[in-house]
């Protein structure tokens, strides 16, 4: 579907593939994972969070969005970001 990890603000020295396997462990990335696997239906997906979300993960849910026609709800510490089709509404202002 064309997402690859973004993983530049990932601060430790530590080799890139590394990297990749880091941000994939993000708290945010698990809840949208683990909600497919036990609502079968079409519900909307919830998720809220007390630190702003990272670029990565961002991303990653949009991309989540249109593969799986879901629509995602993500309430950070600045912002709602409502991801419906590979958009959100905050106009990527992240």
């Amino acid at each position: 579907m064309g997402y690859t990890p973004f993983t530049s603000n990932v601060l430790h020295d530590i080799e890139e593939e590394e990297k990749e396997h880091t941000v994939g462990y993000h708290s945010e990335k698990l809840a949208v994972a683990f909600a497919p696997l036990n609502v079968k239906d079409n519900r909307t997906i919830r998720v809220m969070k007390n630190i702003r979300i990272c670029y990565d993960c961002h991303s990653f849910m949009k991309h989540v969005s249109a593969k799986f026609g879901r629509e995602l709800i993500f309430c950070d510490r600045n912002r709602f970001h409502h991801f419906i089709n590979r958009s959100c509404s905050c106009q990527d202002y992240w």
